[in-house]
């Protein structure tokens, strides 16, 4: 129930249950009626809509004294129902519940009974309702209950109005009307600014019939004009209006919410909406029904004006604060705090550790009290992290963490009646010297007109202007309940009113509740220790020991709020001579390795027990506080024994307690001197890995280290190794067992037997040994160096060759292991195998190449032998890593660092990739020469900048360098740069000049140079400010760079966007050779301004451009237009329309973008079609790889078997509301 409440649960709202803990096996009783003197209704799990709409109907003093006023005679009684008789069982409960909200002494009441008066046996309160539409099915319901009693025309007196919709013929004056009955008065949200406004709309403005729609007047006998309008005939003593907050979205086909401001007053005058009226009708607002959320789900709460005056209202931002109390600290129901300092005490107080995060105090600020913190002192307070900064004498802020911790207090429960005001500030002075909040709080609303926020089970006083937050928003006004303002005073009603039978039995229920209430805080206060005396103890293996297990402690019974001289005196009355003369009890605990002392029970003799910190169960040890059986004992947390398994090489193992503070060599010293064995001629070692797993031994920095930062907890299991016993071996195998393993021979020759031979062998035997074996099996003369063994993995293929010196069990070799013999040599104890790929096919290799090399060996050295395998002359190449799924991975950077200390295993895949490595701090892109567009190139041919382009040209035409096939055609590899990327711009070029290919050119300024980032083969970003340094412009992962030779000097900024044009040839689906546009976007990077760039450079006028981003990957084209959007208003002023930013989404105009443009004067039919037959046959290549997905995941979806249902589920239908009521007719 819990999980379905928590839908509807916002801000506050919480499942029952879920507030009220209590010591495990002891029922709590509910808790007491809170200090605003109003009692809430419990949730039963989706009735907040049921529980606002009866809080309003029990505030409705008409209401209530006339349901009270009907008695036995005419409903009925509860306890004659089963005799068969008929009972009105729904105004009966409707007077009990209200008796209880009354009177009972309880923070909430249940509605189960009410509800189960319903006809409600089908989890209906699981099901979320609106409750407008209960509104007049539970009027209903009442109304066929009292039929044939004396409040047989309550509901008509009190809430029924008449409506008359009147059509006047504009040619003869006649008047057509008819009258209608109404509840409520629907408000439309949409397009209303106030209540006033709408009841204009609907009562007061008159539609003119005429044209299409004239009306056929009966005294005319014609179709005439006429005016049609709505007046209110009769209204009510308790109006009540329905504001239509839902709305249905006919393009989405789903529900909405309105959620604009709708402003209704306090007071209103029903006169002008009436059809006849003398004077004014004054109605006053004593109800508001607010929904929060959404179309589709949200919470109810109400706020309700205090007519009678049956609560006690505070300002809430001086009011005392009610919090649940916890079980551990004795206090029973709720703590009362004065101030939000005593809050967040009472709360940190109960956490673990007296810490929690900012967010888990705000939630449990609002699940403790019912409000959140911003909703009730943010406004006084500020936030909440502010206001912890404030009092950093009582609490400690975390900001590395954003946690809250506490620093001094003392529990609610123990403090003193005679509190000063000093030690804990009240709420009025938390603000200190603050000018600004130190004004005088506002005065009390007058009698009756107190409002309270009723939020199911909380209820707490709220001011008027708070009504104004429902205007609009989540949470919003969704019912309005006003009373007619009349000379009679209802606000002498009192409990005279009720029936005496209810009156008694509400009593009754509150001297059971007390009883309870008493009972149960002496039961949650009754705490049980276990007294240990040192005399049965004694001290070994690292612990206390008891004598004898099954008998070591007497037990004792006190009550919590005793003091620490109660204790006192009770352990010596029941421990007598087993007592020592001058004794102190510690806190103790029974551990793995025994039981352990922590704290000293020290402080004055008042002190409670409970602040002491002990609790129910708690073992406390009796003793000298210096030895026990003559034994010094360590005490405290930082000694805490940890139980620890020590395997010795020969002999039983040592299994004792270690202080966790203890030193691991300390440790092998210990278990060295219990051994006779030398410390030096042992290490310590422990399992590591999973499945197969291996013994490791501690490196001499971690022999220094203590149990706890090993992270060693109890049970863990080491080994002592002596060194003649270094090498690592799996656990638990019997070594005097044989088993069989199968081995297929890859060998060719011999005259044995083909395929495998099965063959038995001990864990013992040496893997040599195997290989010997089946040689002699397959009858094989000679094997290429040697040859060797490698186990073959199911689903892992071949695993790396095996050491011939390795033992089967060190090998990991195991019953049913298949195994491969083949030409080759096996590895040495020091050598790995290693397999090497390349990323590329410039080295012509197909298959990955497998190495033995030294696991001591540098990466250098192992760089040196693998391209000495593969028969590779240039040095600039480098290994990097793989992960599991032979991804790349890691750079081996380091060439000093040995393979075993890179992490480089046995078995890994290496890749082999192009590129010396840079020092760090420094990058080594490959540059590559671009040539430029050809409008360019043709432009200002005169003198040098002519000589420079034909030597361009002249390149390309002539060169022999490379051309990669990712790039762009024509584009020459002309050498490599090493840079520090703390270098400038302006420093890169320089390098770049110092190329000979440059140098030929004869280039004279590094302005004369563009320099540009290459992603996936095309030009893309272009580097701009010649002081920024490579790392500012995010290159210490470049590879690639590309350079174009300009004909003229460059110098661009962030507010240029280098562009490529292309011009659609009219009635074809091609383009022109594209162009290069540089776009200054410093006065807005719009549509316009991008046109009217494109337009004065291909020479056509604006108004007839047409022009779209190319989008490669997709083979799209998106036209580019200029879209308005508003920007949001500040301080009340109108929003402004804001042109679009074309850098944004969703067009994302960048540097090498291609821009498409097409002459409209020219090209008129289809201007939106850019695409090319390139992109046609790439869309259709698309949506054929999308399909083959599509198909893919049916064929799965067809093939899945089994009990599942894989169709797509129908929605449930929504549940309708309804409430049974007998025939009393």
């Amino acid at each position: 129930m819990l999980g379905l409440e928590g839908l509807f649960a916002e801000d506050g709202e919480q499942f029952e249950s879920a507030l009220h803990q209590s010591k495990p096996g002891l029922p709590q009783p509910p808790s007491k009626r809170a200090k605003c003197g109003l009692c809430g209704i419990s949730n039963q799990g989706a009735t907040c809509y049921l529980n606002s709409l009866l809080q309003t109907l029990f505030f409705t003093t008409e209401f209530r004294d006339a349901l009270f006023s009907l008695g036995e005679e005419e409903l009925g009684s509860l306890a004659k129902r089963s005799s068969g008789e008929k009972v009105r069982v729904i105004p009966l409960h409707l007077q009990k519940l209200f008796a209880r909200l009354l009177m009972s002494d309880r923070q909430s009441v249940s509605t189960i009974e009410l509800t189960d008066s319903f006809g409600w046996t089908n989890n209906e309160e699981l099901q979320q309702h609106d409750v407008q539409e209960l509104n007049r099915i539970l009027f209903s319901a009442i109304e066929d209950s009292l039929v044939g009693t004396s409040g047989k025309h309550l509901i008509k007196q009190l809430y029924h109005g008449a409506i008359v919709n009147q059509i006047v013929c504009s040619v003869c004056g006649k008047i057509s009307e008819r009258e209608e009955d109404f509840l409520d008065l629907s408000i439309s949200v949409s397009g209303t600014e106030s209540l006033e406004a709408g009841l204009r709309s609907y009562y007061c403005e008159t539609e003119t019939m005429e044209g299409k729609n004239q009306y056929r007047c009966e005294n005319c006998n014609k179709l005439v004009d006429a005016k049609k309008g709505a007046k209110l005939r009769s209204l009510p003593q308790i109006l009540t209006f329905s504001l239509l907050r839902f709305s249905f979205d006919l393009i989405k086909m789903d529900r909405y919410k309105e959620t604009g401001k709708f402003v209704f007053p306090t007071q209103l005058d029903m006169s002008p909406y009436e059809e006849k009226s003398e004077g004014a009708d004054l109605y006053e607002l004593f109800s508001v029904v607010v929904h929060k959320g959404g179309a589709h789900g949200g919470h109810y709460t109400a706020y309700l004006r205090d007519v009678d005056n049956l609560g006690v209202w505070s300002a809430p931002e001086e009011g005392s604060i009610s919090v649940l109390g916890s079980p551990e600290s004795g206090q029973l129901d709720v703590i009362e705090c004065d101030s939000p300092i005593e809050l967040v005490q009472t709360i940190l107080s109960q956490a673990p550790d007296k810490c929690l995060s900012v967010d888990k105090l705000g939630g449990e600020i609002t699940k403790k009290t019912g409000v959140s913190w911003n909703k009730r002192f943010r406004k006084q307070y500020g936030p909440i992290t502010k206001f912890i900064a404030k009092y950093d004498d009582k609490f400690f802020f975390d900001p590395s963490s954003n946690s809250i911790s506490l620093k001094q207090y003392t529990s609610s429960s123990v403090m003193s009646s005679q509190r000063k005001e000093t030690d804990i500030p009240k709420a009025t002075n938390l603000e200190g010297d603050n000018p600004k909040k130190s004004r005088p709080p506002s005065p009390p609303p007058p009698s009756g007109y107190c409002w309270f926020h009723f939020n199911d089970s909380h209820v707490h006083p709220v001011r008027e202007q708070e009504l104004q937050s429902t205007y609009s928003g989540k949470s919003s006004a969704y019912m309005l309940f006003y009373r007619r303002i009349v000379n009679q005073s209802y606000n002498a009603s009192s409990v005279s009113a009720v029936p005496a039978s209810l009156v008694m039995d509400v009593m009754k229920e509150n001297e059971d509740l007390q009883k309870q209430r008493e009972a149960y805080e002496i039961e949650l206060n009754k705490i049980n220790l276990r007294i240990h005396f040192s005399a049965w103890f004694t001290e070994g293996n690292g612990a206390l020991q008891p004598q004898d297990p099954q008998s070591n402690y007497l037990p004792l019974e006190l009550d919590r709020r005793q003091s620490l001289a109660d204790l006192l005196i009770a352990v010596m009355e029941i421990g007598g001579e087993l007592v020592p003369e001058n004794f102190v009890i510690h806190t103790m605990k029974e551990l793995p390795s025994g039981y352990h002392l922590y704290s000293k029970l020290t402080g004055s003799d008042d002190v409670t027990i409970q602040s002491l910190g002990v609790g129910d169960e708690a073992s406390l040890f009796v003793w000298d506080g210096k030895t026990v059986d003559g034994v010094t004992v360590a005490v405290g947390e930082e000694t805490e024994p940890i139980l620890l398994n020590i395997n010795p090489p020969e002999g039983d193992s040592l299994i004792r307690g270690f202080p966790k503070n203890m030193l691991l060599s300390d440790v092998l010293d210990i278990a060295c001197a219990e051994y006779l064995l030398y410390p030096n001629s042992v290490s310590m070692q422990r399992l590591v890995g999973k499945g197969e797993q291996k013994l490791l031994a501690f490196t001499s920095e971690e022999m220094s280290k203590s149990i706890t930062e090993l992270k060693l907890t109890n049970g863990s299991e080491l080994f002592l190794v002596q060194e003649s016993e270094q090498i690592t071996r799996p656990t638990n195998v019997p070594v005097n067992v044989k088993f069989t393993v199968s081995i297929e021979n890859r060998c060719q020759g011999g005259d044995g037997p083909k395929g495998s031979i099965q063959l038995q062998a001990l864990p013992t035997d040496s893997v040599s040994l195997l290989k010997a074996l089946a040689v002699s099996k397959f009858r094989l003369p000679e094997i290429q160096d040697g040859g060797r063994l490698r186990v073959e993995h199911e689903t892992l293929g071949l695993k790396s060759p095996l050491c011939d010196e390795l033992t089967l069990l060190e090998a990991g070799i195991s019953k049913d292991s298949k195994l491969v013999l083949e030409p080759g040599q096996a590895p040495k104890s020091n050598q790995i195998t290693v397999n090497i790929t390349t990323d590329g096919s410039e080295l012509g290799l197909t298959d990955t190449v497998e190495m033995l090399v030294n696991r001591n060996q540098t990466v250098g050295d192992c760089l040196t032998c693998v391209l000495n395998r593969l028969r590779v002359e240039d040095p600039s190449w480098h290994l990097r890593k793989t992960n599991w799924c032979g991804e790349a991975a890691d750079i081996l950077n380091d060439m000093e660092s040995t393979l075993e200390h890179s992490l480089v295993r046995d078995g890994d895949l290496l890749i082999l990739e192009k590129g010396r490595l840079p020092p760090k701090g420094f990058i080594c892109p490959e540059i590559w020469l671009f040539p430029i567009l050809d409008n360019v190139q043709q432009s200002n041919k005169t003198g040098f900048l002519s000589w420079l382009s034909t030597g361009i040209q002249n390149l390309w035409n002539t060169s022999s360098g490379k051309v990669t096939p990712e790039n762009r055609k024509g584009a020459l590899h002309i050498g490599e740069v090493q840079v520090s990327l703390d270098s400038t711009l302006d420093d890169l070029k320089q390098q770049v000049m110092t190329l000979p290919t440059i140098a030929e050119l004869g280039v004279p300024m590094v302005e004369f140079l563009r320099v540009r980032v290459i992603e996936d083969g095309p030009l893309t970003t272009v580097l701009k400010g010649p002081s920024q340094t490579l790392r500012k412009l995010r290159l210490q992962s470049c590879r690639k760079l590309g350079v174009q030779v300009l004909p003229q000097e460059e110098d661009l900024t962030a507010n240029h966007i280098v562009l490529e044009i292309r011009q659609r040839i009219p009635e074809t689906k091609t383009y022109a050779a594209g162009q290069e546009v540089v776009w200054n976007v410093s006065q807005g990077a719009t549509a316009h301004s991008l046109k009217q760039t494109i337009a004065d450079i291909l020479l056509i006028p604006v108004e007839h451009i047409l022009v779209a981003k190319h989008f490669p990957k997709k083979y799209e084209w998106l036209i580019i237009k200029e879209h308005q959007k508003k920007s949001p208003g500040k301080g009340g002023r109108k929003k402004t329309p804001q042109k679009s930013n074309l850098r944004q989404p969703p067009y994302h105009i960048q540097d090498g973008d291609v821009i498409g443009a097409k002459n409209l004067q020219f090209d008129p039919l289809q201007p939106e079609d850019f695409c090319t037959e390139e992109d046609e046959r790439g869309q259709e290549e698309l949506q054929r790889i999308a399909e083959d997905k599509k198909k893919e995941r049916e064929d799965k979806k067809n093939r899945k078997t089994g009990d599942f249902d894989f169709s797509e589920k129908k929605k449930r239908p929504e549940a309708t509301l309804s409430i049974k009521v007998d025939d009393f007719t």
